[in-house]
């Protein structure tokens, strides 16, 4: 059964609460404000908490010593976008000469259009796509120009290289933030393989920019399948706040609902969307027209498997109490959803090999640091 945020833990309650209807900030005592600036903040969310309540007009409203928290959230988000539009331009400068196609993914995507969902936001890399038949043209020229690979352990750079959707993380001398260039989605190993070439083929052009985005639809997906297929989902409750403000704005857009469905058919992202309306309505409220909402329950799994993830993404998806440890339940609930993101990830034999492959590693790992000291 899914939980109504009236059964949530009170921390959780209240940050979903301000975030689906700032205007419950009012009435909140300085007590409350404490767990939701700590939650918020655990979270990720704290600078997108000012945005919201920006938006309405609330920010007068704010106890002074909360809207200390808030605006120093604001500011750091302000920093960490310049970061972003500063490797943009230094990737652009390098890439551009290459007439190679750059798509932006992700925060840098959100920002470079001027979202919504990009304000307070905290950017943490630069996620860049580029068709794969570029990606060693493309890869070569930021080597040249300075980047370097942060992971350079043989075995990673094998699974990057053989097994991922993206090079190993690079970052360049002096940079502040990662860059992540991908040539897919999600891992050519998984078990739903997006038409990326129908992706790119979508993509829109950035004004102003030579960089483009995927389409607000294939936007949508891919939000969607970054967090139900692709990640374990601990923690990441900011994710679902992404979806829910990309169906907010994309969603009043003409014919978008209608070809939301016909791309989610096309890409076979239909489990990731069935989750993601459903958990964001429950929690965030997130509108659905009355007659799509339906069609998308339709991608979702059946009773068992929905009560299952109900219980599961529960556990993992929001921010532990302040001042509180996971509980072993949550614990395990969280390692249940991370043992199903590594099989949707990869083939059995693979993750067999993958996983004793880790095992072996971090044994001699620790025999190392055990003969070091």
């Amino acid at each position: 059964m899914l939980s109504s945020r009236g059964t949530l833990d009170r921390h959780v309650d209240l940050l979903l609460g301000i975030l689906a209807f700032p205007a419950r900030a009012v009435s909140l005592s300085l007590d409350e404000w404490d767990l939701v600036v700590r939650a918020a903040r655990g979270a990720r969310l704290l600078g997108v908490v000012r945005a919201r309540l920006e938006r309405a007009h609330l920010l007068d409203s704010v106890p002074t010593p909360v809207r200390a928290h808030l605006d120093g959230a604001w500011n750091l988000a302000a920093h960490r976008r310049q970061m972003v539009l500063h490797e943009m331009h230094a990737v652009a400068k390098v890439l551009a000469p290459l007439n190679v196609p750059l798509i932006l993914l992700k925060g840098a995507a959100y920002i470079a259009q001027g979202l919504g969902c990009a304000e307070g936001r905290l950017p943490e890399d630069l996620d860049l796509m580029v068709p794969r038949e570029r990606l060693d043209e493309a890869e070569r020229a930021l080597v040249l120009a300075g980047w370097a690979f942060e992971k350079t352990d043989p075995y990673d750079e094998h699974y990057y290289r053989v097994w991922s959707h993206e090079l190993p993380p690079m970052r360049a001398p002096g940079h502040a933030i990662e860059l992540d260039v991908h040539h897919m989605i999600l891992p050519p190993t998984g078990r739903v393989r997006p038409d990326t070439r129908a992706m790119v083929a979508a993509t829109v052009a950035v004004s102003g920019s030579r960089y483009r985005v995927l389409s607000p639809a294939d936007q949508v997906l891919h939000a969607c399948a970054h967090l139900f297929q692709d990640s374990d989902c601990t923690g990441r409750l900011r994710d679902l706040v992404d979806i829910d403000s990309l169906l907010r704005e994309h969603g009043t857009a003409d014919g978008f609902w209608t070809t939301l469905l016909a791309r989610t058919s096309l890409h076979g992202l239909g489990r990731s969307l069935s989750y993601a309306v459903r958990y964001g309505s429950a929690w965030l409220g997130t509108p659905v027209p009355s007659d799509v909402a339906p069609e998308i329950a339709r991608f979702g799994p059946g009773p068992i498997g929905r009560g299952a993830m109900d219980r599961l993404v529960g556990l993992a998806l929001f921010p532990t109490a302040p001042d509180q440890e996971p509980t072993p339940s949550t614990a395990f609930g969280r390692w249940l959803l991370f043992a199903r993101s590594m099989w949707l990830r990869m083939p059995p034999w693979l993750l067999a090999y993958h996983s004793l492959a880790k095992l072996v590693r971090g044994a001699l790992l620790r025999r190392r640091a055990v003969a070091e000291d």
